[in-house]
């Protein structure tokens, strides 16, 4: 592995700061991390925030560029970088990122989201996904196909010739947190038993394949309860169950109809997902856990290749 950095990333999302000394091809020489949300902050403090953190690397590369992307271009983040519309690749939404000034830090460059329109004009946004996305194609070898992106707000997206031409949001993880934590479900559930075989996931998602209308979603996360009164779910399963259910309800109706994706997430979250992809017939492929910075890089080298271009043009043939 090389350890000549190339470039300082960001990825501030929702919940959690990350950054990252990273060598030309994303991998990280060091790394910064903290729960401190893009959102948790207020107007005027992520400035001094990201000095903060990034000053030791700051001192001993001054001239290394800095890029973010996540919900640090926010409106309520940082500085706002509008949305890129569908379809969006490379040269799309390395034209649409935005330069945050910091005396400390130099051009920030945050790299804007992605917004989409789905068949019945709803809108639909990302934020930090669209440059994993990016960083997936450059190290796939593919410029189509259909990548998921799992957690509080899963994202499904479909890529046609390197852009994202639609995506839809499906929100799995925080309602599996929503209903786990304040409602009755809730109650009669128990913490796994240590390396217990999660059987109550699998149960969920044949619940979810067997779905025939959307409204039975709503029977089925009840039957979490049933389940565990008359004992036919263990409670240390019941978790599990309905995890397992919302999951595969996300999955079918996310894949609409795709036999093959691309998973791009945390280790355990993107084996879970694979695991249920091939339950209900949808075969996945994890891409690598750097999509992140894959991305800025491609981000980065889009714009030198843009300023490239631009510069012949003024000097003429």
């Amino acid at each position: 592995m090389s350890t000549t950095p190339d470039l300082i990333s960001i990825d501030w999302g929702t919940s959690s700061f990350r950054a990252y000394l990273a060598d030309a091809r994303g991998a990280a020489i060091e790394t910064i991390a903290s729960g401190e949300g893009a959102l948790a902050l207020n107007a005027g403090e992520h400035e001094p925030y990201i000095a903060s953190q990034l000053a030791a690397w700051k001192a001993r590369y001054p001239e290394l560029p800095v890029i973010a992307s996540g919900m640090v271009g926010a409106r309520q983040g940082w500085l706002e970088a509008p949305y890129a519309a569908c379809p969006a690749g490379f040269s799309e939404i390395a034209a649409a990122t935005v330069v945050a000034p910091s005396a400390s830090l130099g051009a920030v460059r945050i790299v804007p989201g992605v917004s989409a329109i789905d068949a019945r004009g709803a809108p639909d946004v990302m934020r930090g996904e669209e440059t994993q996305i990016l960083g997936a194609l450059q190290t796939s070898g593919v410029d189509h196909g259909v990548f998921v992106l799992p957690g509080t707000h899963s994202k499904w997206a479909r890529v046609e010739g390197g852009r994202i031409v639609n995506f839809a949001t499906f929100m799995t993880g925080e309602v599996f947190a929503v209903l786990k934590q304040h409602s009755v479900l809730g109650r009669m559930m128990a913490a796994p038993r240590e390396n217990a075989e999660p059987t109550g996931f699998a149960l969920g998602l044949d619940a979810a394949a067997a779905l025939e209308r959307p409204g039975e979603l709503l029977h089925a996360i009840f039957m979490t309860r049933t389940f565990g009164l008359f004992n036919q779910v263990a409670s240390d399963q019941l978790a599990e169950y309905l995890s397992g259910l919302l999951v595969g309800a996300e999955i079918l109706a996310g894949a609409r109809g795709a036999s093959e994706a691309i998973v791009i997430g945390s280790a355990a979250l993107t084996a879970r997902y694979v695991g249920a992809g091939a339950r209900l017939g949808v075969s996945m492929r994890a891409a690598p856990e750097n999509c992140a910075t894959l991305g800025q890089i491609a981000v980065l080298r889009g714009l030198s290749s843009s300023r490239a271009t631009a510069k012949r043009s003024r000097r003429g043939p």
